[in-house]
């Protein structure tokens, strides 16, 4: 078996990258993110690579409608797929579609409960709501995986000074 035999979440060189993400330098952070990301994008199936591609491609140029319809299809022939239900969810955000988007992240985090950018997401769905201290914790499980995300640090940090005297 080739390693593009095998890939999304259940790759085995996950582990190692999110090892190295973890205790590596901020320098390297970047590079090691790429390589996770790109590799939470391989589906295990040809057909559903290239339904994830062409949705990838409609979402890019606005076509969020069948975007969305495409990764129905993805998520239909792949349901352990974490990744197509996390670009759903981004989908379904910008089609103003809150509650399926929440889902949607959920199911991927279900899936891969590291994807630090679903949980990043999550999160500032949960500041919109005003639910402050739910944002933090994610923000901070976010963190625990991808320490080097200087977005979220700051925004961590943010809420902790908001937050401060209260229970978090």
């Amino acid at each position: 078996m080739c390693s593009s035999d095998l890939a999304d979440q259940t790759d085995p060189r996950l582990d190692a990258l999110f090892l190295e993400l973890r205790s590596g330098d901020a320098l390297s952070a970047e590079a090691t993110t790429g390589r996770i990301l790109d590799i939470w994008a391989e589906a295990q199936s040809d057909t559903v690579n290239l339904l994830y591609a062409r949705a990838v491609a409609s979402a890019d140029a606005g076509d969020m409608h069948l975007a969305s319809a495409l990764l129905d299809h993805v998520v239909g022939l792949a349901p352990s797929f974490a990744q197509g239900y996390a670009m759903r969810g981004v989908v379904a955000l910008a089609l103003q579609d809150q509650a399926g988007a929440i889902s949607d992240f959920s199911k991927a985090l279900e899936l891969e409960p590291r994807h630090f950018e679903v949980r990043m997401t999550l999160a500032e769905i949960l500041l919109g709501n005003n639910e402050k201290r739910d944002a933090y914790e994610m923000i901070q499980k976010a963190l625990e995986w991808n320490p080097h995300d200087e977005h979220a640090r700051r925004r961590a940090r943010t809420l902790r000074r908001e937050l401060s005297g209260q229970e978090i």
